[in-house]
């Protein structure tokens, strides 16, 4: 929607993002050079105005899982990071209020 395309404009948009896993994947079969997933998140896409890198390439056994993990990893620490801050704006505002009084 950023980008003000139809289906079309979509589908360009893939095609871009993932010529290289097109080209790399067919090659790739067996061992730890077998491609486990090609994973589309927002890093891979870009803005509108940066663009993208691509689609990751995941491979070897259980390499999707181990992204998977490593994502929520992330975001429980992201979470905990923000609700932190939260925590410690609030304490701010009770002490203010706390030294008017």
């Amino acid at each position: 929607m950023a980008k003000n395309t139809g289906a079309r404009g979509l589908r360009a948009i893939l095609e871009s993002i993932l010529t290289e896993a097109m080209y790399e994947i067919p090659d790739a079969k067996t061992g730890s050079d077998k491609v486990d997933a090609v994973v589309i998140d927002e890093e891979s896409v870009g803005s509108t105005d940066i663009p993208g890198c691509g689609g990751k390439i995941l491979r070897g056994d259980g390499a999707l899982e181990r992204y998977l993990a490593e994502a929520k990893l992330k975001d429980s620490v992201e979470n905990f990071a923000s609700v932190e801050g939260e925590l410690q704006e609030g304490e701010s505002e009770v002490s203010s209020r706390a030294m008017s009084l």
